[in-house]
């Protein structure tokens, strides 16, 4: 039976010290320390007696352009909105070396790797709650929670702070897309887009749209209305300041809607550069 450790109230448990948030980690750093991650869970898989397959991350090229609304014109010139790189995620986790040799692997000894890279029965559970309400939970056990350890420090304390950090949206996203502002730059995106012959109030509409105008069509046409549509988006984005102005209003309300999680946003912000730090001796790109 698993045991509960639950992390209580969130402002309640951050330490007390230096509140400043230092600056946001790149995408390329934060591929960094995924890189990292997966290596020292490797290492720890080879200690229980297990093989463990690092897979290639995405690049930073393909990270980009997913959000409310495309605005870098030449990544949607190249990719569209990303259908091929997410079809290659999917390709890839169908040939996930991981995944084959677990199907490889009896009952018995399944049940040995689970426990191993991230905990069996018995583990302590971690339960934090989120800023927006309810919970999220994660086993205190295994080599992934152990490469955790060894990247950020105390599990627990890291869990806590990583989930609060990450799951503010809720709590501001609501009062952000019904701000004037906001709807006055979207209004004029929207303008902007019929002027080009696409009719769509918000970006979600094209997202949903694309599988009905793409539906019979080859693979090449059918990729060629995606592009066409996603150049459209990111022009329009940048021509009626819709991004821009989302961008500006996103950090105005999370700054408002994170002033109770000062501490714990400036723990996380530190423990994140330490890690990379680590994470740089780890990958061999640190000073």
């Amino acid at each position: 039976m698993a045991v509960t450790v639950a992390t209580g109230a969130l402002t309640a448990c951050a330490p007390q010290g230096d509140l400043t948030v230092q600056r946001e980690l790149t995408v390329a750093e934060r591929i960094q320390l995924q890189q990292a991650e997966e290596r020292l869970t490797r290492a720890c898989m080879a200690r229980e007696g297990f093989p463990y397959w690092i897979q290639a991350p995405l690049s930073v090229e393909e990270r980009q352009g997913f959000g409310f609304v495309l605005d870098d014109v030449g990544w949607a010139t190249r990719n569209g909105y990303g259908s091929r790189i997410q079809q290659r995620v999917l390709d890839t986790k169908k040939s996930n070396a991981n995944l084959r040799y677990r199907g490889s692997l009896t009952k018995a000894r399944l049940a040995r790797y689970t426990a191993a890279l991230s905990g069996g029965p018995g583990a302590p559970v971690l339960s934090v709650a989120l800023p927006a309400g309810g919970t999220i939970s994660s086993l205190l056990g295994g080599c992934q929670a152990k490469a955790q350890e060894e990247l950020y420090g105390d599990r627990e304390t890291w869990f806590r702070v990583d989930k609060i950090a990450t799951n503010l949206s809720p709590l501001y996203l609501p009062d952000l897309v019904e701000d004037e502002r906001f709807s006055t730059a979207l209004r004029a995106w929207s303008r902007c887009m019929g002027r080009e012959g696409h009719t769509y109030a918000n970006p979600s509409e094209i997202r949903s749209a694309l599988p009905r105008l793409t539906k019979g069509l080859t693979s090449a046409k059918a990729y060629a209305v995606e592009v066409r549509l996603a150049v459209a988006e990111a022009t329009c984005a940048r021509t009626s300041a819709l991004a821009d102005t989302g961008r500006a209003l996103q950090r105005e309300y999370r700054d408002r809607a994170s002033k109770p999680y000062t501490a714990d946003l400036a723990l996380h912000s530190r423990l994140e550069h330490a890690a990379l730090a680590r994470a740089g001796q780890l990958t061999g790109t640190g000073a």
